[in-house]
């Protein structure tokens, strides 16, 4: 894969959503209801692939908003939370309102088992190809990155340097069974560089966490050297004093797109309209940036975020979603588990 931008092979319907009726009022200024229809109000339960403090904070920004809806949200792996997705369904019904994921062929899977219905905000008309698929839109961009400890006298530059001798023992990576960030990054790395890449971590001595939150944490405490995580993970930790470096890889960082979707099951589809909406609305878009993730809406100041001219690796979604279980079989078998 020689392209230097993300695709995503077989999601190719950006044009009908934009062409459909979202059949709701359009995420304005401030994501607020048309004349004449009542505010909503109530509960809304959202089970979202993000940590649980950036999660309560993404709740309040929306209450500021819509004072009359109390959010719950549910927060956790994207691995965990399908497997309990799925499992509620098969027991008469999802109970959450609406769904934010962190890998889009998860959210595509859920999508084609009936249990997204077909509501997107106009906003989603505006997004780049590749950051919609039919029933779910992303509002934001998880970056894979390289992330290394403050004072160590070799830091990595690129994905290759993680199995050099001087980190020999000293890298952690995170599972992606567990986190679907991971999985995505897993994807593109072994896309670009082959699955030899990763024997060669494991021969290195690289070790594997559950989540890229743990990877950073163990980071910052010193535990290890350098690993793999997330743009986020590290902004959060520096925010906190915390001695830990991010580093956008030289060959390219590996994007995953956060998929947002409303269940056919919702028992207050008003409410989550209105949380969907926000979520692309420029409120719900600067709460992004405020919480350290790559707004989805272009014209959101982001440059902050990402250094200028730095590169992405290609992703192609359609293909890791065909070959998901082959990806996790692969990496088990080398890194055990």
């Amino acid at each position: 894969m020689h392209r230097s931008h993300v695709v995503i092979v077989g999601l190719l319907l950006l044009a009908t959503v934009a062409c459909r009726s979202s059949g709701g009022p359009p995420a304005g200024e401030n994501a607020s209801p048309a004349a004449g229809t009542p505010a909503p109000s109530g509960t809304l339960t959202v089970y979202a692939a993000l940590t649980q403090a950036n999660g309560d904070a993404m709740a309040k920004a929306f209450a500021d908003a819509f004072p009359a809806v109390h959010t719950t949200m549910i927060t956790g792996g994207t691995g965990p939370l399908v497997t309990r997705i799925t499992t509620e369904q098969k027991a008469g019904g999802v109970k959450a309102d609406v769904i934010f994921l962190a890998d889009p062929t998860a959210m595509e899977s859920i999508d084609g088992s009936g249990i997204l219905s077909s509501y997107l905000p106009s906003a989603a008309s505006k997004l780049p190809p590749g950051l919609t698929g039919k029933d779910w839109a992303g509002v934001l961009t998880f970056q894979n990155v390289i992330a290394y400890r403050q004072g160590i006298s070799n830091p990595p530059s690129d994905w290759p340097d993680l199995t050099k001798p001087g980190l020999k023992d000293k890298v952690v990576i995170a599972d992606p069974s567990y986190s679907g960030t991971t999985f995505g990054g897993a994807g593109a790395l072994s896309a670009t560089f082959g699955w030899q890449y990763f024997r060669d971590l494991k021969a290195n001595g690289a070790k594997v966490e559950q989540s890229t939150n743990t990877v950073g944490t163990d980071i910052a405490q010193g535990m290890d050297d350098a690993g793999i995580t997330l743009d986020s993970v590290v902004r959060d930790l520096t925010s906190k004093g915390a001695p830990i470096k991010i580093v956008w890889p030289a060959s390219g960082s590996a994007p995953v797109p956060a998929p947002v979707g409303i269940t056919a099951d919702s028992g207050n589809s008003a409410a989550a309209r209105a949380f969907f909406d926000w979520l692309l609305s420029p409120p719900g878009q600067k709460e992004m940036v405020t919480l350290g993730y790559v707004p989805a809406v272009p014209g959101t100041e982001a440059a902050a975020l990402i250094p200028p001219g730095t590169k992405q690796l290609p992703v192609d979604w359609s293909a890791l979603g065909s070959q998901k279980d082959s990806i996790l079989k692969q990496f088990h078998d080398i890194f055990g588990g």
